[in-house]
């Protein structure tokens, strides 16, 4: 075997080691994230001011309410105001954060998306303990973006909000036969 095929093995095999015990906690996490959503009827929408520079370029905070109400409405989940939401248990809502910053040198910038279900938790050794808007699912990206192409983030959120609603649906089994 030549030096560079055993390099590459070792490599390979050094990953798989790495990425077992990875795997398994990744998946322990999404069942835990999954069943965070069972139950879930109502909540609210939390939607971060963009920043300066996205709101700059046309990109407002309001353009991914509409997108995520009636995604969030089609999955069956109705979307309630924040005062509402408050007297619900648990204050569960859909918190979504897009910050964008310019290249100083070129016209690009760097953008990231993040997506979060949040509701009040309590500790299971210390259930008097309570932590408010946990993130109990999320999702994040991150990505480069010219100035033409700045729009598109819409769609990458898009993207996020119906890979909650899957997850969702999936976690209340909605949809699949029985």
């Amino acid at each position: 075997m030549h030096k560079s095929n055993l390099s590459y093995m070792i490599a390979v095999l050094s990953a798989i080691i790495i990425l077992i015990p990875n795997s398994y906690v990744n998946a322990q996490n999404i069942e835990q994230s999954l069943s965070s959503l069972r139950g879930i009827n109502k909540a609210g929408v939390i939607i971060e001011k963009v920043g300066q520079v996205l709101y700059d370029n046309g990109i407002k905070d309001d353009d991914f309410k509409k997108d995520i109400v009636e995604k969030l409405d089609y999955a069956g989940i109705t979307v309630l105001s924040n005062p509402e939401m408050h007297n619900l248990p648990g204050s569960p809502y859909l918190y979504i954060n897009i910050g964008a910053v310019k290249s100083k040198t070129e016209d690009f910038y760097a953008v990231s998306l993040s997506l979060e279900f949040r509701q009040d938790v309590n500790l299971s050794r210390n259930p008097k303990q309570k932590y408010y808007g946990a993130a109990t699912w999320s999702d994040s990206n991150v990505g480069i973006f010219t100035k033409d192409k700045l729009n598109d983030i819409k769609d990458y959120a898009k993207k996020m909000v119906d890979k909650f609603v899957k997850d969702y649906l999936k976690a209340n089994k909605i949809g699949e036969s029985k």
